[in-house]
């Protein structure tokens, strides 16, 4: 059996024989396999399980220390004092490694925030357990699991986490640093953050494509062959092409180019048709470049730009015909990210987000 809290016997609120009884009981609990059967544990857990309904706060307290060091003990028995007030249930939610995920996931829904957040410490938290502290949207819970490097997130816990990243910074700060945030949905969170997390989600997943263009070099000819009929080659063929620009655009444009467009924009304002021009000959949906002329930082645009090719002068133009000003912080910290990218990686950006609109539209 595992060291234990020494049982003391000298509280006022128990009776001896009750306080003797059940550290008797407890010690019977905690023996090892090799001394006790199965069936002999759960009779003398139940026997205890029913002395400590019966039982004033200060002997649970120290049934529960003293069985928290155990790795074998009826589950009944742990949850009871799992889900007992958290004076008596922290040691049990602290140390007690004998809690499966069934017994937390009772513990979540029936416990208090208090209950929960000793559960967001825990060493190892599963997936379920996670997902099932992440759905109850209590801030410091959620932090706290956040920052536990053991845990373990599910990708829709992340996906839901993101979501609420929107309405808590926090969120999207601890999501940066964890290993199962995915490209897709660090794109979906730049929208939400500030320049400096902005900056962190380039760093780490504005990647190139140089792999997937070198393997995929002699697919492009067999696909134009076939007349591009097959939708989803098409789409990913999309996502890998080195050229951004739409080409073939340009014949019907009443525009000479993409920056005789972007030029159009500074002189009229966003206009509705030349708003949908410039995402045409750039080859992107008209709802991202929206969403990117709405967005108060100048980091999508920046992005836009140096994934089509347009030159600085260029992203000065969008801004111009915003009518923002051009000494803003936000122009500074946009000339950084523009700086900052190679084309392929803000490629690579730009390609997610407009993947991610027309799914959104499906």
């Amino acid at each position: 059996m595992a060291q234990a809290e020494p049982f003391d016997l000298t509280q006022p609120e128990t009776p001896r024989a009750r306080a003797v009884l059940a550290r008797r009981l407890a010690d019977i609990v905690g023996l090892p396999s090799s001394r006790i059967t199965p069936r002999e544990r759960w009779i003398v857990a139940d026997l205890l399980h029913d002395l400590l309904r019966a039982s004033e706060t200060p002997l649970r307290k120290r049934v529960a220390q003293r069985l928290a060091g155990l790795s074998e003990a009826p589950h009944r028995l742990l949850r009871m004092l799992a889900t007992d007030s958290f004076e008596v249930a922290a040691p049990i939610l602290e140390d007690c490694a004998a809690l499966t995920d069934f017994d937390m996931l009772e513990i979540v829904q029936s416990g208090s925030m208090q209950h929960r957040m000793a559960v967001a410490r825990r060493e190892g938290i599963s997936e379920t357990v996670a997902a099932a502290l992440a759905a109850y949207g209590e801030v410091p819970v959620v932090e706290r699991v956040l920052k536990n490097k053991t845990a373990r997130l599910a990708t829709p816990s992340v996906d839901h986490l993101v979501s609420a990243a929107a309405e808590e910074l926090a969120y999207a700060r601890l999501l940066i640093r964890r290993d199962e945030l995915r490209p897709s949905q660090a794109f979906r969170l730049f929208w939400g953050c500030p320049h400096a997390e902005r900056l962190q989600i380039l760093e780490r997943f504005a990647v190139d494509r140089t792999i997937l263009i070198d393997a995929s070099e002699d697919i492009f000819p067999m696909a134009r062959e076939e007349g591009w009929s097959d939708p989803m080659v098409r789409r990913i063929l999309r996502y890998i092409d080195r050229r951004q620009r739409n080409r073939e655009a340009i014949a019907l444009s009443p525009f000479e180019s993409l920056e005789s467009a972007v030029e159009a924009l500074r002189v009229s304002g966003p206009r509705e048709d030349v708003v949908r021009e410039i995402a045409t000959l750039a080859g992107i949906d008209i709802g991202l470049l929206r969403h990117m002329i709405s967005d108060l930082g100048g980091e999508a645009l920046a992005i836009l730009c140096k994934s089509t090719g347009l030159k600085w002068e260029s992203f000065r133009s969008f801004w111009r015909g915003l009518q923002r000003d051009e000494t803003s912080s936000q122009v500074e910290e946009a000339r950084h990210v523009y700086d900052m990218l190679s084309v392929e990686k803000a490629q690579t950006v730009l390609r997610y987000w407009n993947l991610s609109v027309e799914d959104d539209k499906r």
